[in-house]
């Protein structure tokens, strides 16, 4: 007969082990403070309150000093004290312990989770950026590891939903705990150039495959990262620049590039990779057109060899390792990104 019985060693059994001493903890605290109040009302005839305090103060050996206590009501005391003191010791030992277990088990739990990641993104850095990267990636599906150093910024990203280390991505140990060796890409974006700078040339070295995005704030930091070995660096504040006067200069085109990458008005830029047994591999733009229809616009295509060529025309052919940048409704996104990499039926 099938067991379905946790082994011993397993985190749930781990936690109600843990539950289970606190609960038995607290029970026999609870009793030895009932017998304490119940019999000082009794010896002593005082109200149960005054009992309760007396027997609290007691059990916790803080002291009352000289309160006039009977004979009778010595020898209650003494016996509380030899058997509440040591009971309330346990208990209050058993309950730090259970919370310090605790968290160290939701530590393992996380490590775990993170250790059966593959093809993610390490993201350094939960700041302005950092955060707006993770929402971005979060719609999209897209698995991640949030580092930062900073709790409460940790804290905010798991009640998000993301998994989280903390500690310093310059270390080596971080990014491991992190699966950098595992990840598809880092995305540095602390906000020290030079802790961006050491992120990437870690992380490089670790895995020479990944795609290292950067962020520097001036000409020189940039350079520097691209030497590190970033494979793309961006400048928030130059960016930001070139889109206020993008804005200024080219208002119409700004609000069409903004309402794309919103995906308001029904459309919104995309890009898809093509597998080598995709569908669409051996076919042109106009095969694919006739039978898509007049929804979907192809913008751009890379080769695998990074010649890009803008506006393709009809008669330009799918090859595997293609990237393609159309724009479409998301409707029209899925169903491409759909062809691209799954071998099925064009008409599904």
């Amino acid at each position: 007969m099938t067991s379905f019985r946790k082994p011993l060693g397993t985190p749930d059994n781990r936690r109600s082990l843990v539950r289970s001493r606190i609960a038995r903890a607290a029970a026999v605290l609870c009793f030895v403070v009932c017998v304490g109040t119940v019999g000082f009302v009794i010896v002593e005839g005082w109200d149960i309150w005054r009992s309760l305090f007396f027997t609290l103060v007691t059990i916790t050996t803080v002291g009352y000093g000289a309160e006039g206590l009977s004979e009778a009501g010595e020898r209650f005391t003494t016996l509380l004290m030899i058997g509440g003191i040591g009971t309330a010791a346990y208990a209050f030992g058993a309950i730090v312990d259970g919370a310090v277990s605790y968290r160290l088990d939701w530590r393992r739990r996380m490590q775990g989770q993170i250790d059966r990641l593959r093809d993610h993104y390490v993201i350094c850095g939960f700041g302005r950026i950092g955060r707006t990267v993770c929402e971005r990636l979060a719609q999209e599906s897209v698995s991640m590891v949030v580092v930062d150093p900073d709790e409460d910024a940790l804290q905010v990203a798991r009640e998000l939903g993301y998994l989280t280390i903390r500690g310093s991505a310059t270390e080596d140990e971080v990014l491991l705990r992190a699966g950098v060796e595992r990840a598809r890409g880092v995305v540095g974006v602390v906000n020290a150039d030079s802790d961006n700078i050491v992120i990437t040339l870690s992380a490089r070295e670790i895995n020479p495959n990944l795609t290292i995005i950067a962020r520097a704030d001036d000409e020189g930091s940039m350079r520097k990262v691209r030497r590190a070995g970033a494979t793309h660096v961006v400048s928030p504040y130059r960016t930001g620049a070139l889109e206020v006067a993008n804005a200024i200069v080219q208002p119409n085109v700004t609000e069409f590039l903004s309402r794309a990458h919103a995906g308001d008005g029904g459309f919104e830029l995309g890009e898809v990779t093509l597998s080598e047994d995709s569908p669409l591999v051996g076919r042109t733009i106009r095969e694919h057109g006739r039978e898509e229809g007049a929804g979907i616009v192809f913008v751009a295509t890379k080769r695998a060899d990074g010649t890009t060529r803008v506006r393709p025309g009809g008669e330009t052919e799918f090859r595997p390792g293609d990237v393609v940048i159309i724009a479409s409704g998301a409707e029209g996104i899925a169903r491409l990104s759909q062809h691209a990499r799954s071998p099925g039926s064009l008409a599904a």
